[in-house]
């Protein structure tokens, strides 16, 4: 009759055993792991869990030099290590405690984390319906960048700021590659291609949320739209059109992570409640400037596309105007504008098939801002100055950035003048000489012009850009209530 309870009392003391011991080893984050890249010439955090009062040194391939330091109440432990200039040398980094954690393939270089919903998100082999042009020649030649590494955090939201996210390092490979954010890694395979050392994509999106699921909701209180509380919150996927939910769980975990700058592809979500978004955005970028330590770290952004959302509605242009917006609000920003992205053929889908272009001008704002380049690339297309009404009702247009002139195909399309009726009718517009740089505009409806506007419409596609093949960014003179 003893027996069982000898029995049972042993496989007791075994299992706190067990429980104990897995409570002592070192445990690393998912981000840290092998392929990793990590953030070159910086002092990067390491760090992790393990039993408190646990000594924990960590060493690193490239120096000779240990950093070591001890597990607190909590179990938490973080440490600095000194990175080197980018190489393309695979070395490692260990974590000793009561066990040892090595992370091997490990490289140096420059490190962005790429965030917003489904423009985003979408991979490389696209998604049903919404095709990504080049797609088979991306993945096809994908192989010959290795050193691009990729890490895709798995879509998860929480109530609380969580300790880690789901995901795993690799190597770029027609197989990682395909189920990659297309904006992701084409902007990672072009720097790249420029700057000849690592680059490594941290994916953390998700499509159909709100730009208020990625930023803590003490920040939405401070606008009179919604108040948060007033929104149901849960846990996981249900949460993204809510507030602060993805935030702490795909935002908030990375942010011991050393990186170079934001990449932001959102907005879709946030048409017909534009209010403050240009307000709330900048807040969204302090915060996480903030959360990485309080440097001005780059944050370069998507305008959202054309869309067919009814002919005559605004809404997504009132989107666009905001994001625009943010560029005069804050510094180390800047906007790839979408507007001649989209074929005639799919201005109905969300999801222009042109990623490519995209991803390209995001890479020349980096180029140009963090890495040397200046003025040598072009970052953004003309944007309106200043307007002025000349005889007979001709409307001489002045623009920053159109120094060099403009390159038209066909007809310029997407102009529209009002008078003080703040009617808007479809108006011609031409160049002429001696002044390639300003543009005439004129509607035989409107004789008297007060206002113009360029695409400033949910599906109006633009055919204006100036000498490099950046578009006129649309705007409007007027400020009525749409």
């Amino acid at each position: 009759m003893k027996a069982p309870a000898i029995t049972f009392s042993l496989a007791l003391f075994f299992f706190v055993l067990s429980f104990s011991g897995a409570k002592a080893d070192v445990k690393l984050p998912a981000v840290l792991s092998d392929n990793m890249v990590l953030q070159q010439d910086t002092r990067a955090r390491i760090w992790g869990k393990a039993a408190p009062g646990e000594k924990i040194t960590v060493s690193v391939s490239w120096s000779r030099k240990k950093q070591k330091t001890v597990a607190a109440a909590d179990s938490s432990w973080l440490v600095e290590i000194v990175t080197p200039v980018a190489s393309t040398e695979p070395g490692s980094l260990t974590v000793k405690g009561r066990n040892t954690v090595e992370i091997k393939n490990v490289l140096i270089g420059e490190v962005w984390l790429c965030s917003g919903q489904s423009n985003m998100e979408i991979p490389v082999q696209g998604g049903r319906d919404c095709p990504i042009e080049h797609a088979q020649e991306i993945i096809a030649e994908s192989a010959q960048y290795p050193d691009v590494r990729l890490f895709s955090v798995k879509i998860d939201g929480g109530l609380r700021p969580r300790e880690d996210v789901t995901g795993a390092w690799c190597e770029a490979s027609p197989g990682s590659v395909k189920t990659f954010s297309a904006i992701g890694y084409l902007f990672g395979r072009n720097l790249r291609r420029a700057l000849n050392v690592p680059v490594g994509i941290i994916n953390s999106s998700c499509g159909g949320t709100w730009i208020e699921a990625w930023f803590p909701a003490e920040l939405q209180k401070h606008f009179g739209d919604f108040d948060p509380a007033s929104l149901p919150t849960r846990e996981g996927q249900s949460g993204m059109t809510t507030v602060e939910i993805l935030y702490n769980g795909m935002i908030y975990p990375l942010h011991n992570f050393a990186i170079k700058g934001f990449c932001w592809y959102q907005g879709c979500t946030n048409v017909g409640r534009s209010t403050y978004y240009a307000e709330k955005m900048v807040a969204m970028i302090d915060h996480w400037r903030d959360l990485w330590g309080g440097d001005r770290k780059p944050f370069y952004y998507v305008e959202i596309a054309p869309v067919e959302n009814g002919e005559q509605n605004v809404d997504c242009a009132l989107v666009r105007e905001q994001q625009a917006r943010v560029m005069e609000m804050t510094d180390n920003v800047g906007m790839v504008s979408t507007n001649d992205l989209v074929y005639d053929y799919e201005r109905w889908n969300v999801h222009p098939s042109q990623k490519e272009p995209i991803a390209q001008r995001l890479a020349y704002w980096a180029l140009s801002r963090d890495y040397g380049y200046g003025d040598a690339i072009k970052t953004i297309g003309p944007r309106y100055k200043s307007m002025e009404v000349l005889e007979g009702g001709v409307v001489r247009l002045s623009f920053d950035g159109s120094d060099c002139g403009f390159l038209v195909k066909g007809e310029i399309e997407g102009f529209e003048l009002a008078g003080a009726d703040g009617k808007f009718h479809p108006a011609r517009a031409e160049r002429r000489r001696p002044d390639p740089t300003v543009l005439y505009v004129s509607a035989y409806a409107v004789g008297e012009p007060k206002y113009v506007r360029y695409n400033f419409k949910n599906c109006s596609i633009g055919h204006l850009w100036d000498a490099f093949g950046q578009p006129v960014i649309p705007f409007r003179t007027d400020d009525f209530d749409e």
